[in-house]
């Protein structure tokens, strides 16, 4: 199977439980043998900008913002080190849920997932991006 590149819209949802994170803009769509990859870049209101790559493949996601690289595989907890300013955080990544409803390049993708450090959750993930074709 040869590669299909779409450009695409992307709106970004991310709840942490108490508050919703919305960003919007632009990425590209690539799907492939090993999965659907989407590079992209969105900004909010206050103009924050999120850069991420986002691979899905058999039922799993590796989310990479730069700072961090996410495991999400539902089933099998994972580890991850994001780097801050006071130096790198080793979490244990528990993902709940990775779903794709994609026709095309238009869809959804959904990403639920716990960050706990030393068996303490710190922050409850809900990730929903919303993609449709660049016209």
């Amino acid at each position: 199977m040869s590669a299909i590149e779409e450009a695409v819209r992307v709106d970004v949802a991310s709840t942490d439980g108490t508050q919703t994170f919305s960003f919007a803009g632009s990425g590209t769509l690539r799907r492939d043998a090993r999965g659907v990859h989407l590079q992209y870049a969105a900004r909010n209101e206050a103009g924050d900008t999120v850069v991420s790559s986002l691979h899905l493949g058999a039922g799993r996601a590796l989310v990479d913002a730069g700072a961090y690289r996410l495991l999400l595989d539902p089933g099998h907890p994972t580890q991850a080190r994001i780097s801050a300013q006071g130096g790198t955080l080793a979490l244990t990544v528990t993902a709940h849920l990775v779903h794709a409803d994609l026709i095309g390049s238009r869809g959804t993708i959904t990403l639920h997932y716990t960050l706990s450090n030393r068996d303490r959750a710190l922050q409850e993930m809900q990730v929903r991006l919303a993609l449709t074709p660049m016209e």
